[in-house]
């Protein structure tokens, strides 16, 4: 069994085990920094609170949903194909994910949530990233990583903008219920 075999499992693990933390905490942590965030990125908070303050637990869990199939098909079709490139390249940009993490608290100053996951992910993800270029080319990882991440960033706006039309659909269902 090649390495790939093993490794190419572990990204939806980690994948779901940092996303529970910004599940959890995500909703609780925007209300209580709400004023902080505010006074410290006044441009960014005004484009962006807004959208959380309607997205819900559960619309947020909607679209991290979304994401965990997605990343979940690419590991079973590269796994059963033994072609692992695309699935490198999403791996790579998870972790480059993580590390913006690591920049929000810098530039935040307070605890974000998904920090703590992404201080425990990225080491192996760091380890894994060895192990693929040690076994794949440099000039091929690095081009699937950039398609990668540009799909990634186009299904992100598609995430958040399925997480608003969810929470209205659940505040509509909520409302015709009682």
């Amino acid at each position: 069994m090649n390495a790939m075999n093993v490794l190419v499992w572990l990204f939806p693990i980690l994948f779901i085990f940092h996303d529970f933390e910004e599940i959890i905490f995500m909703k609780m942590w925007v209300r209580k920094n709400k004023n902080y965030l505010s006074e410290r990125l006044p441009a960014l908070s005004k484009r962006l609170l807004p959208h959380f303050d309607n997205i819900t637990t559960s619309a947020f869990a909607f679209g991290v949903a979304e994401e965990f199939i997605l990343i979940s098909i690419i590991t079973v079709a590269s796994y059963m194909t033994n072609w692992y490139i695309l699935w490198i390249g999403l791996f790579i940009t998870f972790t480059l994910h993580l590390v913006i993490h690591c920049l929000q608290v810098l530039i935040v100053r307070i605890y974000v949530p998904a920090i703590i996951t992404s201080i425990i992910c990225l080491p192996v993800c760091i380890y894994i990233i060895k192990i693929i270029l040690k076994l794949f080319p440099l000039d091929t990882v690095v081009l699937y990583s950039v398609i990668s991440f540009i799909i990634m960033v186009v299904n992100l706006i598609f995430v958040h903008k399925g997480m608003d039309v969810f929470s209205k659909w659940l505040a509509k269902n909520e409302q015709q219920n009682q």
